[in-house]
């Protein structure tokens, strides 16, 4: 069974662990070599207790005690983007795919960010990433923007996928 709940500074050590390994998972042949191998838990660590105590708010996914994904919303950080919400990040781990948790992972977001005061939000992909972009196309989003973004080290395209409605999501 997956449960999902809302994540807290407690979480963020474990929380780590699970975003480095996702990345390590998903973005082989899309991020180089070097960048995936110098992943550090304890720096996503910190990321993720500053973005807590700030404005992010997180939700879990959870399986038989293990964080198996989770997903970032908060208010926009992207000036050039119509929409007030954003989804800041959403990984949920190979093992644990096809089983309708990122599917959890974005309601359970969508209505944060509807609890928020934002009716609509936008997410940032890379290009190359053909199965999220399938997978946010299946959900509704629509292709708002895209540009070359510098990300940890290394430079890609990025594509932005807009929600107008969240409550499509929910």
């Amino acid at each position: 069974m997956i449960r999902l709940r809302r994540a807290t500074a407690d979480d963020a050590d474990a929380l780590a662990l699970v975003h480095v390994q996702a990345w390590r998972e998903a973005y082989v042949g899309l991020v180089p070599d070097n960048v995936l191998a110098e992943l550090d838990p304890a720096r996503r660590a910190a990321m993720w207790r500053e973005g807590m105590a700030r404005t992010a708010m997180l939700q879990l996914a959870e399986q038989d005690d293990a964080i198996i994904g989770f997903g970032s919303s908060r208010r926009q950080t992207d000036p050039s983007s119509p929409y007030s919400g954003e989804i800041g990040a959403l990984y949920v781990l190979r093992h644990a795919q096809r089983q309708g948790t990122g599917r959890r992972l974005m309601a359970a977001m969508a209505r944060d960010l509807l609890d928020a005061g934002h009716v609509a939000a936008s997410l940032w992909v890379l290009e190359g990433n053909a199965t999220a972009r399938r997978f946010y196309a299946a959900l509704g989003g629509q292709e708002i923007a895209r540009c070359e973004q510098q990300h940890e080290g290394f430079a890609a395209v990025g594509v932005a996928y807009g929600w107008p409605d969240l409550t499509r999501l929910v």
